[in-house]
Parts: C-alpha cells; sequence; structure tokens
C-alpha cells in the first residue's frame, strides 16, 4: 500500500458500508437517522478512529482507520484494518438482537474474504470489546491484507 492509496480505500469502505441496509437501520437513532444514507458520514460512521464520549449523542457509531505497522520488505506492505462499532445502552437491544452484534455480523459480511484491498483477500483476525464512555459499549474488529509496498 502507497500513503497515497489511503484516501481510495477509505472511500471504498466507506461506499461497501452505505450498501448496507442492516448498517444504515443501525447507525444513529430511529429520531436522527438522515435520509440520505450518505448524509452518515462523519455523523454515525467515521472513517477515522473518532472517539466517542459520554458528551457524544445516544446511538449507534461505526468508525475504522487503516494502518500499516509492518513494512515486510521492499516489496510487501502488511496493513490493517481496524473497525470500532459503539452502541449507547439506549440504543443496544433491537428486535433482532444487539446493536453491536448485528454491525459485527454486517462488517464481517463486508470485509471477510473481500478482494477490494490489496493482493489476496482480506481476514478476520481478532475482535474484542471495550468502553469507550458511561453507557457506550464497543466491540473492535482487526482485518489484516497485504500489498505493494512499491510499484
Amino acid at each position: 500500500m502507497y500513503l497515497e492509496e489511503i484516501p481510495k480505500y477509505r472511500d471504498t469502505i466507506v461506499q461497501q458500508l452505505l450498501k448496507s441496509d442492516t448498517i444504515i437501520s443501525l447507525l444513529g437513532t430511529d429520531e436522527s437517522r438522515p435520509k440520505k444514507p450518505s448524509d452518515m458520514v462523519y455523523q454515525y460512521l467515521y472513517p477515522y478512529d473518532r472517539i466517542i464520549d459520554k458528551t457524544s449523542e445516544a446511538g449507534n457509531y461505526l468508525c475504522f482507520d487503516i494502518v500499516a505497522p509492518r513494512i515486510i520488505n521492499r516489496a510487501f506492505t502488511d496493513f490493517r484494518i481496524y473497525f470500532w462499532i459503539i452502541s449507547h445502552d439506549r440504543w443496544m437491544q433491537t428486535p433482532k438482537g444487539l446493536a453491536s452484534d448485528l454491525l459485527s455480523i454486517e462488517v464481517e459480511h463486508i470485509m471477510n474474504g473481500s478482494r477490494d484491498f490489496g493482493l489476496g483477500t482480506v481476514e478476520l483476525t481478532g475482535w474484542d470489546r471495550f468502553n469507550s464512555a458511561e453507557c457506550f459499549h464497543g466491540r473492535s474488529l482487526v482485518y489484516r491484507t497485504v500489498d505493494f509496498n512499491r510499484e
């Protein structure tokens, strides 16, 4: 991955996420959900590791970021795509299950095995839970893929 490709990768991830009716239906709240999915970006869907804290609006959020913790050699870069799914207590429970579970499952369907990033497929390497602030609960997902380091 070249650094100049990061914006393209972010845009691709955003577009894939916004195609999901499940993600659209779960982000935000029933009262605050924008009419157009594209209006969710920078409101409930963040292409960076935004901190959701106790002053944030109650709702469901999805954030992600791209990092390259390791350069394999002159030819290849090992990079990660991190997702943070954050739900407020009031919006966690849905008729189909926990919002954080449903959002995690949908991100998994979109990302795991995808060939839209790097060489080969994207693979899930781990997931964990976290609490970003009082009344907010979260899950982190980490995906790995490899791309060229140079042209």
